[in-house]
């Protein structure tokens, strides 16, 4: 591959000569930076023409777009770098086949003719040659293209918006004006009675029982001081006979005070044979505690067969006995232990009890009470050291379980009285739930209030208005809808299409949603 730079100066002859002295079957120009003279459509037609008959494969290097695309018009490649034109040297040709010739005439002996002693081409290398030399512009390519996808469009939108304009359609949402209710009604449920009285407020209530248990533990809040290291030091043993003697480890010595504190020898020690012989080993306390601690000279007895054979001082001081701060369970840790063991104990109670009423009764949560604690076990007592405080409770429940329609019913007779005129009692707004427990007596009977809830929402007939609306602005429907029906906010109206900004003018295309 001849790689050769021109020159801003260099002509289409000069190029001519250096490619008749290249020696090679391909040759790379690569151009200067203003692309010379091979900016100009022609002279690339004939470098061409001139590369085919001199059976050369020529191409050119330069980053200049219009050349770039000038070139490739007339089957010229044109790479970036010298690199890449290196890299594709095998199949970097991919113009026009030699024998077709492109854009200029040529002489009889089949080498193109002088272009400027050419008066005139022929037909089909005019046309070749404008074909090739005036490709359509960029601009061009893309307002074609452009135009086609904007033409494609427009024809999609014309008939979505005649499909739209066609059948337009409207939601309108109402909310009526609303107002709360709310009664409380005192009933007395009875376990004696069947029926329910209507005039007396009386429903029928069931006695319910159970057992249950529960096991807790708390982390008790009270603090104690407790033994916590015992106390050692160093004694000193005295031969009393002239033979030795052997004190194993282990071997108790005590003080002689009314405390009788003892200590233990840490480890084996012998005496000589010669009488007061000394010998000197740790001891320490069996109690841990400051108990432990002594002053010097207050262990002097030993205990067992050895007290005979030899006698025993501490010299200096036995301390390091010490304390530590422990858990110790109060009152109030188990009055607290005992009112949530009462408080699980009640969950289990009334979970068990909530299986044996029936579809038509409810339990009264706060009409559950104990009748019998069977059992009631504390793991300490108070003052006890403990880490964790447990108690175990067993006891017996006792529940009311009334009638929850007849309670209900009397309940919702006084709710309906409340109505005013004008509006109607929503029926899914309606609840019913029972109230406190004023009082509750041995033979089961609850006292309780029954309390009903719900919504009167204001009677709304919208017919007439959503008829006057037909064919207005979404704003001028809201207005007009808020104005003239009793409404708690303004209606929600929603078109569709969206951009549709009228309401249809058809009343059969407008549907009417009200929520109480």
């Amino acid at each position: 591959m001849q790689i050769i730079p021109l020159q801003a100066e260099d002509d289409i002859v000069s190029i001519s000569d250096r490619l008749d002295w290249a020696h090679d079957t391909q040759a790379i120009f690569v151009l200067p930076e203003d692309g010379g003279v091979l900016r100009e459509g022609l002279d690339l037609v004939r470098l061409r023409r001139y590369a085919d008959e001199m059976r050369i494969d020529v191409g050119l290097v330069t980053p200049d777009v219009e050349i770039s695309r000038q070139a490739r018009a007339v089957g010229i490649p044109v790479f970036a770098t010298i690199g890449l034109a290196r890299k594709n040297r095998r199949g970097w040709w991919r113009g026009r086949k030699r024998s077709e010739l492109v854009g200029l005439p040529t002489n009889g002996d089949g080498r193109f003719a002088d272009f400027r002693r050419v008066s005139r081409m022929s037909a089909p290398d005019k046309e070749e040659a404008h074909r090739r030399l005036s490709p359509p512009t960029t601009r061009r390519r893309w307002a074609l293209r452009y135009g086609a996808i904007l033409l494609f469009f427009m024809v999609i939108a014309l008939m979505y918006v005649a499909f739209m304009y066609a059948v337009p359609g409207a939601t309108v949402t109402l909310k009526p004006e609303a107002l709360p209710l709310r009664i409380e009604q005192p009933i007395l449920a009875d376990p004696v009675i069947e029926d329910v009285d209507y005039q007396r407020h009386l429903v029928p209530a069931r006695i319910l029982t159970t057992m249950s248990e529960w096991q807790a533990e708390v982390e008790p809040t009270g603090s104690i001081e407790v033994a916590e290291a015992p106390a050692r030091g160093m004694v000193v043993f005295v031969n009393l006979l002239d033979q030795p003697v052997t004190i194993p480890a282990g071997t108790r010595v005590s003080t002689s005070d009314g405390r009788q504190l003892t200590y233990r020898t840490l480890n084996e020690a012998s005496l000589p044979g010669v009488v007061n012989s000394t010998v000197e080993v740790e001891v320490i306390a069996e109690e841990p505690g400051p108990q432990g601690n002594v002053e010097a000279g207050l262990i002097n007895q030993v205990e067992g067969s050895l007290a005979a054979q030899v006698e025993v001082r501490n010299l200096e001081p036995i301390e390091g006995g010490g304390t530590r701060p422990a858990k110790a369970v109060t009152v109030e840790d188990r009055e607290r232990l005992r009112a949530q063991v009462l408080q699980y104990l009640k969950a289990a109670a009334l979970a068990e009890m909530e299986g044996q009423v029936t579809e038509r009764e409810f339990l009264t949560p706060n009409s559950l009470r104990v009748v019998n604690i069977l059992d009631e076990t504390y793991s300490h007592d108070v003052g006890e050291q403990a880490d964790r405080l447990s108690l175990f409770m067993r006891a017996e429940w006792a529940g009311t379980a009334v009638n929850t329609t007849e309670a209900s019913g009397i309940s919702y007779e006084a709710l309906t009285g409340l109505v005013p005129p004008g509006f109607t009692l929503v029926p899914d707004s309606i609840r019913f739930e029972s109230g406190n427990v004023t009082a509750v007596d041995e033979a089961g009977r609850v006292t309780f209030s029954m309390v009903a809830e719900g919504l009167a929402a204001a009677d709304v007939n919208p017919a007439e208005q959503i008829e006057a609306i037909t064919g207005q602005t979404p704003d001028t429907a809201v207005a007009y809808l808020y104005q003239r029906l009793p409404l708690r906010e303004p209606p929600q109206i929603t078109v569709w299409p969206t951009w549709f900004d009228r309401i249809p003018y058809t009343p059969a295309r407008i549907q009417t949603e009200i929520e109480p």
